[in-house]
């Protein structure tokens, strides 16, 4: 993570078993033991705030919902719903009607077959009534090297689906049906159904990479095969970050629970001392005091964990675009045609990775302009990725091509740079001063009633 939030992310806090509350009110402790006992386990309630886990879990929920509706946007599930609740309607007026029409007799069967035809929705009807789903740029992969072994078997496990019953595989095991890849080029069986593996095959046999002509002939074609693999991957690319943040989700869940179970502990033995009201009028203000500081630092705690997303993104987001800068310079120095291609071919997928950590950052912080990055080299970046395999043959091109991934993978660079040096200057120091504001008020409130419980307790 590129440093935003990293120091605050101890969520390991709780490292004693906290004393029994039916031992302190049995009298089995020492008075001096139970406030000796409130003092630790107020020391660990401060430790485990500063890492703001309640407020850092309602960003990680909210960031996941995003992400999946990011998703089902990019498989098309709005519109298969869409799309179903419209042939439902359709058949239920129709229903209707002719149950007005028909004797009583024989509603019961007409029914059954209206029933039948809205359940047995083929594809073709699905694709006819629904329009294809808007690509919107997906997000974050979590691993280059990953997401370079994965493309061939993901896009082969496409297409034994997509040609056993029309359906492509969900991030849970689950499948839909095709308004995915399949209706978004149900036009093109060859298109969809064409895995990378096969796409560099099929470039090697037709010698692209080596004849210029024979890559001006193929562009178009080659082009479309580019954009359904990316799109596959794009989908793969959704479900490997929902998985990552659902892990971070989790490991925050389990702090924000260990808290709260510190929480109860900790009124537990306040409310055993003093009888849950407040001793003297200091302890009520310092307790109002230090309840508005954590309201400010909290928030700030909310934004702390968006930037640390953003600059999860960036940082990956550089790094991939350095390793497809790498292996396309590689492929200018080699002469066989198949390890050109399988060059080409993992450095589309580095790119498509930072091409989607990149939009995803963005998503991430949509009220922070991040700097060195613009929408024009983004979607020069696109181009080149989409059109490289029939571009390798054609010095030119390639030469542009080089000059437009350098700048790329520099800019990246500075990007993740810039928003580092912006969060240090920015939001750490808020943060920081708020949570020494914090800190420094427990540690007040925390010592007046250490001595006036101790003096109730005589």
């Amino acid at each position: 993570m590129m440093g935003c939030g990293s120091s605050m992310d101890n969520n390991n806090v709780i490292e004693e078993p906290i004393q029994s509350l039916d031992r302190w009110q049995r009298d089995d402790m020492d008075p001096a033991e139970i406030i000796e006992e409130f003092v630790h386990l107020d020391e660990r309630i401060s430790k485990l705030e500063a890492t703001c886990p309640g407020p850092r879990m309602a960003t990680a929920e909210a960031w996941v919902e995003h992400l999946q509706s990011q998703r089902d946007t990019l498989l098309g599930v709005d519109s298969l719903d869409l799309a179903l609740n419209t042939q439902n309607n359709e058949e239920q007026l129709q229903q209707q009607q002719q149950q007005q029409q028909q004797p009583s007799s024989t509603q019961p069967h007409q029914y059954s077959q209206q029933q039948s035809r809205s359940n047995l929705l083929t594809s073709n009807e699905i694709d006819a009534a629904t329009p294809p789903p808007i690509h919107h740029p997906p997000l974050q992969p979590l691993s280059v090297n990953a997401a370079i072994t994965t493309t061939s078997k993901i896009n082969n496990r496409n297409t034994m689906q997509l040609n056993g019953g029309g359906a492509i595989p969900r991030g849970n095991g689950a499948t839909t049906n095709s308004v995915g890849g399949a209706a978004r080029h149900a036009n093109n069986s060859i298109v969809a159904n064409t895995p990378t593996q096969d796409l560099a095959k099929l470039a090697a046999h037709l010698g692209i990479v080596s004849d210029v002509n024979k890559a001006s002939t193929h562009e178009d074609f080659f082009a479309n095969l580019s954009e359904s693999a990316l799109y596959l991957t794009s989908i793969q690319y959704y479900t490997e970050i929902l998985e990552h943040t659902k892990v971070r989700l989790k490991t925050l869940t389990e702090s924000y629970n260990e808290l709260n179970e510190l929480y109860v502990h900790h009124d537990g033995i306040i409310a055993f001392i003093s009888g849950g009201t407040y001793m003297t009028r200091l302890e009520e203000n310092l307790d109002a005091q230090l309840e508005s500081a954590r309201d400010v630092r909290d928030k700030l705690g909310s934004t702390l964990e968006q930037w640390r997303i953003c600059g999860t993104l960036l940082r990956t987001s550089a790094t991939s675009a350095t390793e497809a800068l790498k292996q396309w310079r590689q492929l200018g120095k080699t002469i066989d045609p198949k390890i050109k291609i399988q060059l080409a071919l993992e450095c589309r997928t580095a790119l498509q990775a930072s091409l989607i950590s990149v939009e995803c950052a963005q998503l991430a912080l949509p009220h922070v302009e991040i700097k060195h990055v613009s929408n024009r080299q983004l979607l020069a970046v696109k181009h080149c990725s989409t059109y490289m395999i029939t571009d390798i043959a054609n010095m030119s091109r390639y030469q542009h091509t080089s000059k437009v991934f350098t700048s790329f993978e520099s800019n990246m660079s500075k990007a993740s740079m810039w928003l580092y040096e912006m969060f240090n200057k920015t939001l750490r120091q808020d943060f920081d001063n708020a949570e020494e504001k914090v800190r420094n008020l427990a540690k007040t409130l925390r010592d007046h009633r250490e001595e006036i419980f101790t003096a109730a307790r005589k």
